[in-house]
């Protein structure tokens, strides 16, 4: 072998073995951990307690208990103060459903985002987090 050859595959050779280590120190040195990454936010949860209502066009009904969860803990006053405003809200969004579409997961999942936007109209915030079913029953 030439000394061509020699240097050529000796600088190939160290810069595959920099690669190689630039790598593993990439992963195990300086990347952050994603356990680090993740912030825990601190939620506050309101009942509203149970809804017994009709459903669209049938002799079916909707009976559940309903919970909102939010960021903000002065939001679990102005949920107090305003229950009754939010619960003719969720009727009137629960009364025009009917109860196939209530039955399904996506109907269940369309409810909720309809929920949390009336909720968040009378409240006027976009600080609640979710919105939980208790119970829900539809006969």
């Amino acid at each position: 072998m030439s000394i061509k050859k020699i240097v050529l595959f000796a600088i190939i050779g160290l810069i595959v073995v920099g690669i190689i280590a630039g790598t593993i120190l990439y992963f195990t040195i300086f990347r952050s951990t994603d356990e680090e990454k993740i912030v825990e936010i601190e939620t506050f949860e309101f009942q509203l307690g149970k809804f017994t209502t009709n459903l669209s066009d049938s002799r079916d009904f909707f009976r559940g208990d309903i919970v909102i969860e939010t960021s903000n803990k002065d939001l679990l006053k102005e949920f107090e103060t305003k229950n009754a405003e939010l619960r003719d809200r969720i009727i009137k969004i629960i009364i025009t459903k009917k109860p196939n579409e209530m039955l399904s997961a996506d109907g269940l999942q369309k409810l909720r985002e309809e929920i949390i936007a009336a909720i968040s109209d009378v409240i006027d915030t976009d600080e609640i987090t979710n919105l939980f079913f208790i119970d829900y029953i539809i006969q």
